[in-house]
């Protein structure tokens, strides 16, 4: 091959080179983005939330932080928690996801008598809709249990959830 003939090659072959280049970066950055809107499409409820918690029936609104860790526990504390009667203790719990930007949690805390004892459980099912990237909307009602959390009725409690993510 002669010497004009080699350029040609080189410059044929660089130009490929640049041009395989160009479609790796663009189809990297396309994959990139896409998988971007996917995370936020799950919209995970890991992490910590802010919630107002209205009980209906009891006109009563207060503030509490409930945490989802991504082994499906859930911890959680307010602001009327320690406010008697009657004292409560942490609450405990489980969650999982039902769909889209949908999920459940089950709540419970042992409610205690003035001398201390445990007397009740108390179990709160709640169903959580995230509504936009960093806030969601929720219901949930309570059952009152026995210490075993055995034995529930519904008492008649429900409650609305609005929340904002606590972003690091």
């Amino acid at each position: 091959m002669t010497t004009i003939g080699k350029r040609k090659n080189m410059k044929r072959n660089l130009g490929l080179l640049v041009l395989a280049s160009v479609v790796f970066t663009l189809a990297a950055s396309v994959a990139s983005k896409a998988e971007d809107q996917d995370q936020d499409s799950r919209q995970p409820i890991e992490g910590t939330w802010i919630f107002e918690i209205h009980r209906v029936n009891q006109g009563i609104t207060f503030t509490a932080l409930q945490s989802f860790t991504a082994g499906g526990v859930t911890l959680a504390t307010g602001t009327i928690d320690r406010t008697p009667p009657p004292p409560i203790s942490p609450l405990y719990g489980s969650w999982k996801r039902t769909g889209r930007n949908r999920y459940v949690a089950t709540i419970l805390f042992f409610v205690f008598d003035p001398a201390g004892n445990a007397v009740a459980m108390i179990k709160t099912p709640e169903v959580f809709q995230i509504v936009g990237k960093n806030n969601l909307v929720g219901a949930g009602t309570s059952l009152a249990c026995d210490i075993n959390g055995d034995n529930c009725v519904e008492v008649n409690s429900p409650i609305t959830i609005t929340g904002k993510r606590v972003v690091p």
